[in-house]
C-alpha cells in the first residue's frame, strides 16, 4: 500500500473524525479506541492511485474518511472490472487474508485511517468489542453488495444506467455522486469517471453514454455536463429503469465491494 501524507493518528483527532459514528471502532468500548488510535496513521490517495494490488500480501489496512474507493478484479487476460465501491465508514481490505484477492484504488481523491495488518489482528484478538464491529461492519459492506447486485440484475443495458441515477438520486448524500437541488431542479453531481462507471454498470463507457442520452431522449434526463445529470421526470426514469426498485430506492444501500 503507498500512502501519502502519513501521520500519527491523536485521540483528538479519532474524536473530531466524521466516520467515528458509523465505522468498526465506533463499536469498540473506550479502551480498545484508545489503542486503535494509536495504531492509526491518516493517509491520502489521489484519484486513481492503487491502495492494495490484487495478489499482494497487504501489509496495511483501513477505513475511508472520505471519498470512493473502488474494489477491482483483474483477470489472467488483464482485463479490468469495478465490482464494487467503497464509501467514508467502510473498511479497506481483509483481515486474517493476508493475500488480497482483489485490488484496492482511489476511485475519487480519499483520506483514509490504515493500520499494520498484524496490529490490527492481534487487537482484533484481543478486543470481543471491536471483533462485534468488525462482524458488523463487514456484514454491512455484504449486504450492501446484495443490494447493488439486486439493481443491476436482470436488466439492460439502459435499464441500469436509469437504475443508477434513480438509486442515487433518492440518496441525499453520497460520496459517488452529490445531489443537488437548484430551485425546483434535481441535478446529480457524478464524481466517478465515465470509465469507472461504465466497468460498474458492466458495460463499455461508449455504451453508457449511448445509454444516458436515450434516456434524455426519452425526457427522463438532460446531460448539463459530462459530470451533471438534471433528473427531468422521476417518474418517467422509473419506468424506464425496469424492474421495480422497491426496497432499494425507498432504503438505499450504499454500493461496495
Amino acid at each position: 500500500m503507498t500512502v501519502v501524507s502519513l501521520q500519527n493518528t491523536s485521540q483528538s483527532i479519532c474524536n473530531e473524525c466524521p466516520v467515528k459514528d458509523i465505522a468498526l471502532c465506533h463499536y469498540a468500548d473506550s479502551a480498545t479506541r484508545s489503542e486503535l488510535c494509536r495504531l492509526l496513521h491518516n493517509g491520502s490517495f489521489s484519484r486513481g492511485q492503487s491502495i492494495i494490488m490484487q495478489g499482494d500480501t497487504a501489509k496495511t489496512l483501513g477505513i475511508v474518511t472520505s471519498g470512493v474507493v473502488k474494489t477491482v478484479f483483474m483477470t489472467e487476460d488483464g482485463d479490468t472490472q469495478v465490482l464494487g465501491l467503497l464509501f467514508p465508514g467502510d473498511f479497506v481490505g481483509r483481515a486474517f487474508e493476508p493475500e488480497m484477492r482483489f485490488s484496492y484504488e482511489a476511485a475519487t481523491d480519499v483520506t483514509m485511517c490504515s493500520v499494520n495488518r498484524r496490529s490490527f489482528e492481534s487487537l482484533l484478538s484481543r478486543s470481543p468489542t471491536l471483533e462485534h464491529g468488525y462482524l458488523v461492519t463487514t456484514l454491512a459492506q455484504m449486504d450492501a453488495m446484495r443490494s447493488w447486485t439486486c439493481l443491476l440484475r436482470g436488466r439492460t443495458a439502459r435499464q441500469r444506467v436509469a437504475a443508477y441515477l434513480l438509486y442515487r438520486s433518492a440518496t441525499e448524500d453520497t460520496a459517488d455522486a452529490y445531489v443537488e437541488t437548484i430551485g425546483d431542479r434535481l441535478v446529480l453531481n457524478l464524481r466517478l469517471s465515465r470509465i469507472d462507471l461504465a466497468s460498474l454498470l458492466d458495460m463499455t463507457p461508449e455504451t453508457f453514454c449511448r445509454c444516458l442520452h436515450a434516456l434524455a431522449d426519452q425526457g427522463a434526463v438532460h446531460v448539463c455536463a459530462p459530470h451533471l445529470i438534471e433528473v427531468l421526470d422521476s417518474a418517467r426514469l422509473e419506468d424506464l429503469a425496469g424492474p421495480s426498485l422497491e426496497g432499494l430506492v425507498e432504503y438505499p444501500q450504499r454500493a461496495v465491494g
